[in-house]
């Protein structure tokens, strides 16, 4: 078994998945921390959620089915494919549009313009993703550490608050929201994982890789929420304020760390935009610089609950055998 390409298979899925909004916090506090102790239990659900769905996809890409259109194909009827292709293509335009909104409001802190920040984010992201799996893989080389590093860090040196009990009128509402977390990170993360599936040479390099970036995952979404569990409120960042309550050096290493997650999951939408329409239509995605660029907070939520929806419409064919093949 080469661990090399099962490594780099883990950290491109681990890139795909981790974006500004868990860096930052938001998303471990919303869908997993702010539940007390039963967060430990939806990151567990999430973690072989992750696994499951990830294997799927690896081998299904190995199989063949190696770009969304494809997948979509062998689970819908051709009209009902064709409709859910040209939702997803519209869904994957406008994640450019909040990566790059995103990019250029993390720059913001740092003194960029707007519009330098927005340019530099969507050229560098285009420029990544152009390469296809060679750029993308080399940057979640370097990326995916160092916000593991970062994270792990300010995790440990951080002094956790004591657990508080759950608010939530119904204890069963952490299951719902574990599974939709999961739904809406794969949006992006299947489209990468079936064109990922033809590096592997074996169902069980497939299986593997998607167990140790779940694995990693589970790491991260846990060293986050042994921070945020005990909180009564968050701020838009909470994990950039714990880290400046530890140093003001560490706070700008993690809203580094903000930028470089951005930067990672707009250079996977961009993979799999390429994965399914060819490099030659990369550059199209430039001209999302023409259209609205509404803040990051109002994309993200009107943008994801549709896309957990939509989502659901691209993993649950993992399941469907492909047509005529052996059982």
């Amino acid at each position: 078994m080469r661990i090399p390409i099962v490594l780099i298979i883990a950290l491109t899925y681990v890139g795909t998945v981790i974006g500004a909004g868990f860096a930052s916090g938001q998303e471990v506090w919303q869908f997993f921390s702010r539940f007390g102790s039963q967060g430990i239990w939806g990151i567990l659900l999430a973690a072989i959620s992750f696994a499951v769905v990830g294997g799927l996809a690896l081998n299904k890409g190995r199989e063949g089915v190696d770009n969304f259109g494809k997948l979509l194909l062998h689970a819908y009827p051709r009209g009902t494919a064709r409709v859910l292709e040209g939702m997803t293509a519209a869904f994957l335009v406008t994640s450019v549009i909040v990566c790059t909104s995103g990019g250029a409001g993390t720059l913001r802190a740092f003194g960029v313009p707007t519009w330098l920040g927005s340019l530099v984010t969507l050229a560098l992201t285009l420029v990544i993703g152009y390469g296809g799996a060679e750029g993308l893989t080399k940057l979640n080389l370097i990326v995916v550490p160092y916000l593991t590093v970062i994270t792990v860090t300010t995790s440990l040196m951080v002094h956790p608050v004591p657990a508080q009990s759950i608010k939530e009128p119904h204890s069963w509402i952490w299951l719902l929201s574990a599974i939709l977390y999961v739904s809406y990170n794969l949006f992006t993360a299947v489209m990468v994982l079936l064109g990922a599936g033809t590096w592997t040479r074996s169902r069980q390099e497939g299986w593997f890789a998607a167990i140790v970036g779940a694995v990693i995952l589970a790491a991260l979404l846990y060293a986050e929420h042994r921070v945020l569990n005990g909180l009564v409120s968050v701020t838009d960042l909470p994990m950039v304020n714990m880290a400046l309550q530890v140093h003001s050096f560490l706070g700008k290493l993690y809203a580094v760390s903000l930028w470089l997650a951005l930067w990672s999951t707009g250079v996977s939408i961009v993979f799999a935009f390429r994965q399914r329409y060819g490099k030659v239509m990369v550059p199209v995605l430039a001209l999302t610089l023409l259209l609205p660029q509404w803040s990051f907070g109002t994309l993200v939520s009107r943008l994801y609950p549709v896309m957990g929806s939509l989502a659901v419409m691209l993993w649950l064919p993992l399941f469907v055998s492909i047509k005529g093949e052996k059982e």
